[in-house]
């Protein structure tokens, strides 16, 4: 009877690569089952923020596919990014203020009484 189990000789001097060992290809299995486990599981969480994002956008009325270029056109439209920006933030004084900001100048005497009428016309006069 022929055996059907062929064993190659072994020669004791050629390279071993590690694998005679059983318990090397059975953790080699367990690390990369657990490798793409995590993969797919990262996978999986980015489409569901990506479906959960569009829906807050399209719900809010927006393009999700658009939404980037809608903000940047936005602040960059904005006055934030004018250049006096920050003295327009600041708003103009009521002319009540102006007048007594200029009495206030008088009465410490940094301004004389032609100044003083000079002012009240210019900002009376608009």
């Amino acid at each position: 009877m022929v055996s059907h189990d062929f064993v190659p000789p072994v020669d004791p001097g050629s390279f071993d690569p590690g694998f005679a060992d059983p318990s090397i290809p059975s953790a080699f299995s367990g690390i990369f089952v657990l490798f793409v486990v995590l993969v797919l599981a990262v996978i999986g969480f980015s489409l569901y923020v990506g479906v959960r994002k569009y829906a807050v956008l399209k719900r809010a009325g927006h393009d999700p596919l658009t939404v980037d270029a809608e903000l940047a056109a936005r602040v960059l439209g904005s006055d934030a990014l004018r250049p006096g920006a920050a003295d327009a933030a600041t708003p103009a004084k009521s002319l009540e203020e102006r007048l007594a900001e200029i009495e206030s100048l008088h009465e410490r005497g940094v301004i004389s009484a032609d100044e003083r009428a000079a002012a009240r016309a210019a900002i009376l006069g608009g």
